[in-house]
């Protein structure tokens, strides 16, 4: 757009963060002007929808959505912060659940949008997946450690997290050789507001966080072994 307007030089400067190993949306601004030149872009307000998979099957409740308070420990702990051999069996009493509105400068909105129950020839006990969405103005650190450190100590790690090796080695073989230990986490959506203009960008979700297209796809092996033991 600013190309057809005869602009010679274009600027750029980076509006919301990802981290890295994190899939997803990076918005930038673009002008034909220096941008350090315009503050006004200081009062954009960022909304960051993440779309995680995570072992278990959530509560019910949260398919009304919950409301979690960022931890105040510094944001680097967190990634370096380790667990047990599983951080679904390590539930940390400082992260409490509300679903009374929290401002999300300093939250996270979760949300259970599927739940996937997982069984088969393979499966020694019934395993569970679910698909959240999980939302936050936060800006001040590594939101996609922050997440899963957060999910972990609910008892709900994201797929896939080095720190759930023991639910992942659960997991079907079919599953394994698909996410090769890629971390079910991406930024898919933002939500942003300037001057008092809402605006979302948003791209496709990737599928390997999505329960429905697990179940696709676990529905498709077990048919055919199905056919392969009546042959």
């Amino acid at each position: 757009y600013e190309c057809s307007r005869g602009a010679e030089k274009l600027f750029c400067r980076p509006l919301t963060k990802l981290d890295t190993g994190c899939a997803g949306l990076c918005a930038l601004a673009i002008s034909p002007e220096p941008l350090e030149q315009q503050p006004d872009l200081e009062s954009l307000n960022i909304c960051y929808n993440f779309t995680v998979l995570v072992h278990g099957q959530v509560p019910e409740t949260w398919k009304d959505g919950v409301y979690a308070k960022v931890p105040t420990k510094g944001v680097r702990q967190w990634k370096r912060q380790k667990t047990e051999d599983s951080g679904a069996d390590d539930h940390d009493s400082s992260i409490t659940l509300s679903t009374t509105a929290i401002d999300l400068d300093n939250a996270i909105f979760i949300n259970s949008l599927d739940v996937l129950s997982i069984s088969g020839a393979e499966q020694q006990d019934e395993q569970c997946i679910s698909t959240l969405t999980v939302s936050s103005c936060h800006d001040e650190g590594r939101m996609a450690n922050v997440i899963p450190y957060i999910l972990r100590k609910l008892g709900y790690p994201v797929v896939c997290d080095r720190f759930a090796k023991r639910e992942y080695s659960r997991l079907p073989r079919k599953m394994k050789n698909v996410l090769k230990q890629k971390i079910c986490i991406g930024l898919y959506s933002l939500d942003i507001e300037f001057e008092r203009v809402k605006q979302t960008v948003a791209t496709e979700v990737h599928k390997r966080t999505q329960c429905e297209f697990w179940r696709n796809a676990l529905e498709q092996v077990e048919q055919s072994t199905s056919c392969s033991l009546e042959v």
